[in-house]
């Protein structure tokens, strides 16, 4: 119900909406609304609750009590009561909104007037089950395979019961694309029920700025178009021009893209109408090595959501990209690691291990891998965690377990790649297996069809883990100006790499006799 009132107000000309998924980090928090407004940065709150008669019948009747409230002295503008049939529900979503309009002095145009009566359906349990979809979908903010699977059965059973709700096909269909873009199922078969869900929402109604964004999304996530991403999220920001939702999509599109400095502005934007979205503004920091402004952002963003474990390894990352601290950065995993929710959480272990490399205490790092059987499989790279066991192996000189482990990543890679021999990550790990097994030629045939198969042309920022992966394969070939070549066009660029964490990756120990290395080192001093 939050979301639908907010998603009413931020169609408001003049208006912008903090997102429910900030909002609701004060359910049931005692902060006062100067409190409050001071950490959003808003003026207005907009508070209240909601009844049904009887929560299992859709023919039962709903109250909404809400108040507006100025924030500045914690004076109410308006208080009432609302209440209705559940089929009346959206007139009662209008009503609340119109009257904040009111007390606000915006007079809504008439395009506004009647999209705020418009019905999204006219089957209340269909809503309903649109409804739990979405709290399936988003809830905590914490990507789960298992609530997405929900959330696509809540869709489906929407739909099923109004072949007509456009609005369910298009959240469907993000779903859908979600499952995909991280990597639970990489399926041809995922995108394509993607597809169909956003071309079923565009027949039903093309003018809808949620289907709009449904289509953008499945060209961004789906099948990495970005200028025909960047054209439909264009047309639905004409809409919604205060969705940080759709904002951030643009920013993060234009990132993918190479054009930073304009990421930045909409990512910034969008962080203001919603600060949870703090976390990608750190992040495009980083990206921008503005290390200082990162910290900042993030620092926002974790204290809105000390349970946010993305922020917490960004910000331990910060450092270590920054000032080269080992030590700062695993005092914000051991934070880390008492505020989120989940016991083990792979990314910080993942993390943790790095550290461990970083800090020599090789067999520590090895410990901490044993605990885990999970291969590192995100976006940006596919690690098995037999080669991160032969790499270790391989710093530690211990030759016979180092190709073992080689030996195994070999043909855990070749027989990923013959499922799917499009994916970059693969080829690249692979290259790196060949190197350690001392396949030179093989290694680099991999190394490159990596950055082939995913140049930064096409991807400005995942491309450049593949130049990195390039590089690695170079040093572990012996081909070390090749390999300083790459570290150079690296840091000529945004990206993660930096000068600290060249001195403290073990990886590129072998380069420190060369000259040309030593320069690259000391040119931040």
């Amino acid at each position: 119900m939050t979301d639908e009132i907010t998603g009413r107000l931020a169609g408001i000309h003049g208006l912008g909406v903090i997102s429910r998924q900030s909002a609701i980090q004060y359910k049931n928090k005692e902060k006062s609304a100067p409190q409050i407004a001071q950490e959003l940065n808003v003026d207005y709150i907009l508070e209240g609750s909601i009844q049904r008669e009887r929560p299992s019948d859709p023919n039962s009747r709903v109250r909404i009590r809400s108040q507006l409230i100025k924030a500045s002295d914690d004076t109410h503008l308006w208080a009432d009561t609302y209440e209705n049939h559940m089929s009346e529900v959206f007139r009662l979503h209008s009503d609340v909104a119109e009257r904040v309009a009111q007390a606000l002095d915006i007079t809504l145009l008439e395009q506004e007037r009647q999209e705020l009566q418009t019905r999204p359906t006219q089957d209340i349990e269909a809503y309903e089950c649109y409804l739990r979809g979405k709290e399936y979908h988003y809830g905590d903010g914490v990507i789960h395979k298992y609530d997405y699977r929900i959330a696509i059965q809540m869709y489906e059973k929407a739909v099923e019961l109004d072949p007509t709700f456009a609005l369910a096909y298009a959240q469907l269909s993000r779903a859908h694309v979600f499952m995909y873009w991280t990597h639970y199922d990489r399926s041809e078969e995922r995108l394509a029920m993607a597809k169909q869900a956003v071309d079923k929402a565009l027949q039903l109604n093309p003018n809808l700025a949620e289907v709009r964004a449904a289509l953008g999304q499945y060209y961004y996530h789906g099948i990495l178009d970005y200028d025909r991403a960047l054209e439909q999220l264009a047309i639905a920001l004409k809409s919604q021009p205060n969705s940080s939702d759709i904002l951030s999509w643009i920013g993060y599109v234009q990132r993918r893209q190479g054009n930073f400095e304009q990421a930045l502005a909409n990512i910034k934007k969008a962080s203001e109408l919603d600060p949870l979205r703090a976390f990608g503004l750190g992040e495009t920091y980083a990206l921008l090595r503005m290390y200082p402004q990162a910290k900042e952002s993030l620092d926002r963003t974790l204290r809105l959501h000390p349970d946010d474990t993305g922020g917490y390894n960004n910000k331990a990352w910060v450092y270590v990209r920054w000032q080269g601290s080992t030590e700062k950065a695993r005092a914000v995993l051991a934070e880390a690691l008492q505020n989120i929710r989940s016991e083990e959480s792979p990314p910080i272990v993942d993390s943790l291990v790095t550290l461990d490399v970083f800090d020599g205490n090789y067999q520590e790092a090895l410990d901490r891998l044993s605990l885990t059987s999970e291969d590192t499989d995100g976006q940006h790279k596919f690690i098995p965690m037999a080669l991160r066991c032969a790499q270790i192996y391989g710093y530690m000189n211990k030759k016979e377990s180092a190709k073992k482990y080689y030996d195994e990543s070999r043909s855990i890679l070749e027989s990923k790649i013959q499922q799917r021999p499009e994916d970059a990550r693969f080829h690249s790990s692979l290259g790196i297996a060949y190197a350690g097994l001392g396949r030179k030629e093989a290694a680099l045939r991999e190394g490159k069809l990596g950055v082939e198969l995913l140049p930064i042309t096409k991807d400005a920022w995942r491309g450049l883990y593949r130049v990195e992966d390039l590089a690695r394969i170079y040093v572990m070939v012996g081909e070390f100006d090749a390999a300083i070549d790459q570290l150079e066009f690296l840091l000529s660029r945004p990206g993660g790499m930096s000068i600290p964490l060249l001195r403290l990756d073990p990886a590129w120990d072998p380069l420190d006799a060369h000259p040309r290395f030593q320069k690259l080192i000391e040119s931040d001093k």
